[in-house]
């Protein structure tokens, strides 16, 4: 635990996520600054106060980086699945250490990202689940607009059916406005973070 003294978490990203419900949607909007800050301080809570389990879905980097990054500030993330969408495009980005890595070949295979997802979850133990998606923005380099805008409503309700708890993290201004739009309408929930400006 030591070398979260180091590590500033966002309180109140805990406290908003203590009112939201197992089935909702979380649209999470950050800065390309605060990215992983806000995020550690979204994941760390669900996992610890919530007691959750989760598929972490990596678009923006690969899992073993992300997977590091938690190790850095002393966050144990073995029991949380990745599913990782970029590293099988570079040589060797699949040789990991980690057995809670899992790959899909591309940003591009959508469905093969929800079945996936969804495959996972089933060979978890834990109660309460999450399914974080690291970040529609970098899906939305790979993918139409309208398919993806499509997309998320399909995944939001797919884990919403399972009481699974979407944690979605996207860019504003890195987003498509049709997409952006579309997670307006479909999550019920929002934690914005994307105006902070770190000095």
């Amino acid at each position: 635990m030591g070398a979260m003294s180091m590590f500033e978490l966002d309180q109140r990203i805990a406290e908003q996520l203590t009112q939201v419900a197992l089935n909702s949607a979380v649209q999470v909007r950050v800065g390309t600054a605060n990215s992983f800050m806000v995020t550690a301080s979204t994941m760390i809570p669900l996992m610890q106060m919530f007691e959750m389990g989760g598929v972490y879905i990596s678009a923006s980097r690969g899992a073993v980086e992300i997977i590091q990054a938690f190790e850095a500030i002393g966050v144990d993330v073995s029991h949380i699945q990745f599913i990782d969408l970029v590293s099988s495009g570079i040589l060797g980005g699949t040789d990991v250490s980690y057995s809670n890595v899992h790959f899909v070949d591309s940003p591009i295979m959508l469905e093969s990202i929800l079945l996936r997802t969804l495959y996972v979850l089933r060979t978890m133990d834990s109660q309460r689940n999450f399914v974080f998606l690291d970040s529609v923005n970098a899906l939305a380099i790979y993918n139409d607009d309208r398919m993806l805008a499509e997309y998320l409503h399909t995944f939001i309700n797919t884990f919403r059916q399972r009481e699974v708890l979407t944690v979605i993290l996207n860019v504003p201004d890195q987003t498509p406005p049709l997409v952006l739009s579309n997670l307006d309408t479909y999550c019920t929930d929002i934690v914005d973070r994307g105006q902070v400006v770190i000095l």
